[in-house]
């Protein structure tokens, strides 16, 4: 949440349910590949729960006319950049260290993931970074570009000229196909999602929401599309994703919202829902460090049980403590630097005599 707004709590939880799923996501995979278990293969849809709640979060976050496009990009570079950028790093040398050299991803591959320039991955096939988990920042920092320019225009016609930029760029390969990592990662029908937020954000302010009695029937309706869309990929960012997992996400979103007068504050999903970048960003090593203690006891089926609570509490144990070790005092520094640099005194120009 942007710093000095109030929370909503109804985004705080989705935030931690979001991050909660993903882990369990990926959990149950390494499941499913280790120790032959049969898996739910449920969860992936809460990265398009994130999708929308960013939507959401940018357009009730700049209502001021003061935030420019330099602040906002700086704001958004300081939450974003230094977490991921320590956990590509930390990847990096962990395989620099401790993998086979003909084995280690290119220093080419390591710039564009730090620079968040989408390629194929060697080692998966996918459009993934070397920090798996960072495929979806890809989307987010492009997002947050197309926002920037929208805040040179009025507020009144900023919602439309966003929305306009996405829906002509998700259209384009109707007239022309996208070739190469970097037009399909921006043409793909994901960018929607955002929009979806960005409209949330204008219901909201505008106090437009469903009434409660209609929120609890959308909540349902929104759980139980996602609990029943199955066979859809993880790394699909097709138009198929959208209509199973990002409307429902959506729903579950606007519901959630519409109900928040009726939550009350509790502070266990509140803490996940501070943490929930961080849970997001650090559980896939800590998942794969679980499962090869676990493998060391055997990969028959119970262990696989065994591995799926040990490595999601192991994630969030450590995403927590990530946010609190890692992830705030980062902010806290690149906030603090920021302040010195915008209060600097110009440099005053010698005059040549």
């Amino acid at each position: 949440m942007h710093k000095g707004m109030p929370k909503i709590l109804s985004i705080q939880y989705l935030r931690a349910a979001a991050a909660l799923m993903v882990v369990f996501f990926h959990a149950d995979g390494m499941a499913q590949e280790y120790f032959n278990f049969t898996g739910l293969s449920f969860g992936a849809a809460g990265v398009d729960i994130f999708f929308v709640i960013s939507g959401f979060i940018m357009w009730i976050t700049t209502a001021s006319e003061r935030i420019t496009p330099a602040s906002f990009a700086v704001n958004r570079i300081i939450r974003i950049v230094p977490l991921y950028w320590a956990m590509t790093l930390l990847l990096y040398g962990g395989w620099l260290i401790f993998r086979d050299p003909a084995t280690l991803p290119s220093l080419w591959n390591l710039v564009r993931s730090l620079l968040f320039i989408p390629f194929v991955s060697p080692r998966t096939g996918e459009i993934q970074p070397l920090l798996i988990a960072g495929w979806t920042l890809n989307f987010e920092m492009f997002f947050y570009a197309v926002f920037a320019c929208g805040l040179l225009i009025a507020r009144r016609h900023r919602a439309l000229f966003v929305c306009t930029i996405l829906a002509a760029l998700v259209a384009s390969p109707l007239f022309v196909s996208p070739s190469g990592p970097v037009a399909l990662t921006y043409t793909s029908p994901l960018l929607i999602e955002f929009m979806a937020g960005c409209l949330l954000g204008v219901m909201y302010e505008r106090r437009a929401l469903p009434r409660p009695g209609v929120a609890v029937f959308l909540l349902v309706i929104g759980c139980g599309l996602l609990l029943t869309s199955s066979g859809l990929s993880a790394a699909n960012i097709t138009a198929a994703r959208f209509f199973h997992w990002g409307l429902p996400s959506f729903l579950i979103v606007t519901a959630a919202l519409a109900l928040e007068s009726k939550l009350k504050e509790w502070r266990l999903p509140m803490l996940l829902g501070d943490a929930s970048y961080s849970i997001y960003l650090t559980h896939g090593i800590v998942l794969s460090a679980v499962k090869s203690a676990v493998m060391l006891l055997g990969t028959q089926p119970l262990m696989s049980v065994i591995f799926i609570f040990a490595g999601c509490a192991a994630s969030i144990a450590a995403g927590v403590g990530a946010y609190y070790l890692i992830e705030k005092p980062l902010l806290a520094a690149c906030r603090t630097l920021a302040t010195m640099v915008r209060r600097a005194p110009p440099i005053a120009a010698h005059r040549t005599i």
